[in-house]
């Protein structure tokens, strides 16, 4: 059986499009670490309703804290929050590479090409340009990653092989006419898809689509409903996107309102009506470290891994992801569009949830029915969210073990598959990758 992992990982190792991932993900993730780190100084330190800064109270000391806020925005906004149009161009650069053609002229096509498509003119403005922000972040990662592929792709059926060797003026104009062709197929192909786009964004059918499906999950309570609506924002985030339980639903969701007045009224926990949804089960529990449990993973990271650039991804990751901001660890390992993760990923907070909900059932432990401030570490969630439970704080640190325990031959098969991926890049004379 063991065998037969190695060898399934091995292959989807060698897939040509989870290659150029991987490679385009490797170059996005100082970026898009710098802006989780830039994330949780913003809303985290930077913010009187942050966790951080409402702890140390970060408005009664520091003057300027709010131009601080924003220049960490900023930071923000100019590395994690263009992470899908640096995806473009990266993934449109190896994919030419792999299929050695121009891997210049392609990365800077696919830059121009998400460009074009994101690009929105202003009515009443001709001359200023607008881009849909939501597009050229985190959400529109995949878009990217499909964008960049695709130009990648068009270079290779409508180019030729290039001569890397050849860097002198002449050469590389002769390189471009030769490009002229795949660009101008690919700025043409930008514009349809543009227009497309457009009308989708005109009509509101995918802000209508997201819009239904939150409205359903802060609508719905139960066990099998919020298992439902988490297992659709697990795989949804494995693919990049956002989905009904990405953001907290507190201050939207009916059961947790109605938690809240039962428990400020009667001032006990254990008899209120909604012991069963996202607040006491999801956020609670099953986003410990962020979607995906994560910080199990990272944990379960330091106590297997060997491999150094594995175990130095961990430690640089580790304090985002306990303030839930798993970004920089998901595209650097990488978890996102990765088959080998799948199941744990969507797997073990489930059991988390389930594992929460008998503990809720059999009384072991009460529901978190308070508010809790944003960025508040996931471990805690659920202690502050019952103002102070011991017994929850002891329940949620076991959960974590389990994450651990349940991350840990996943990691071990991800050590052996790519120990074996290097034994053959060396029989095969290539050089090998950084450990």
């Amino acid at each position: 059986m063991e065998q037969r992992i190695i060898a399934l990982g091995l292959r989807i190792r060698k897939w040509s499009f989870f290659r150029i991932i991987q490679r385009t993900f490797a170059v996005l993730f100082p970026f898009i670490l710098l802006g989780s780190f830039a994330q949780v100084i913003e809303f985290s330190l930077l913010h009187p309703d942050g966790y951080l800064g409402n702890l140390i109270l970060i408005d009664k000391w520091l003057p300027h804290y709010r131009a601080a806020n924003q220049l960490f925005g900023s930071v923000y906004m100019l590395t994690a929050g263009v992470i899908a149009l640096l995806a473009a161009g990266t993934s449109a650069k190896y994919t030419a590479r792999f299929f050695k053609r121009d891997e210049q002229l392609a990365s800077l096509t696919g830059f121009l090409v998400f460009l074009a498509i994101c690009y929105q003119r202003s009515l009443g403005n001709s001359s200023q340009f607008n881009f849909r922000l939501d597009l050229l972040g985190f959400s529109g990662l995949i878009l990217g990653l499909a964008v960049g592929y695709g130009v990648g792709l068009v270079f290779k059926y409508l180019s030729k092989q290039t001569n890397k060797k050849a860097e002198h003026g002449q050469e590389l104009l002769a390189r471009s006419f030769k490009s002229l062709l795949p660009l101008t197929v690919a700025l043409l192909f930008a514009v349809v898809c543009n227009i497309l786009l457009g009308l989708l964004f005109k009509y509101q059918i995918f802000e209508g689509a997201g819009s239904w499906l939150q409205s359903q999950a802060t609508k719905q309570s139960g066990f099998w409903a919020v298992m439902f609506f988490a297992s659709i924002t697990l795989l949804l985030s494995w693919l990049g996107l956002s989905g009904p339980y990405t953001n907290n639903t507190f201050d939207s969701d009916q059961s947790t309102l109605k938690n809240l007045s039962y428990a400020l009224s009667h001032n006990e926990l254990a008899k209120v009506p909604e012991k069963f949804n996202a607040n006491t089960l999801y956020f609670s529990y099953g986003a410990l470290g962020g979607t995906g449990a994560t910080l199990g993973l990272i944990l379960a990271i330091f106590l297997v891994a060997k491999r150094q650039n594995t175990r130095k991804l961990a430690s640089w990751t580790v304090l985002p992801s306990m303030f839930n901001t798993n970004a920089a660890f998901m595209i650097g390992l990488p978890l996102l569009f990765n088959p080998f993760y799948l199941l744990p990923f969507l797997v073990i907070p489930l059991f988390n949830m389930v594992i929460g909900a008998l503990a809720l059932l059999s009384g072991l432990v009460p529901p978190a029915v308070y508010p809790v401030l944003t960025t508040t570490p996931g471990v805690l969630y659920a202690f502050i969210g019952t103002n102070g439970s011991w017994g929850v704080l002891l329940f949620t640190f076991g959960l974590l073990l389990c994450d651990i325990l349940l991350y840990l031959p996943f990691v071990r098969f991800a050590e052996k598959i790519a120990g074996a991926l290097d034994n053959e890049r060396k029989r095969a004379g290539e050089v090998d990758a950084a450990q």
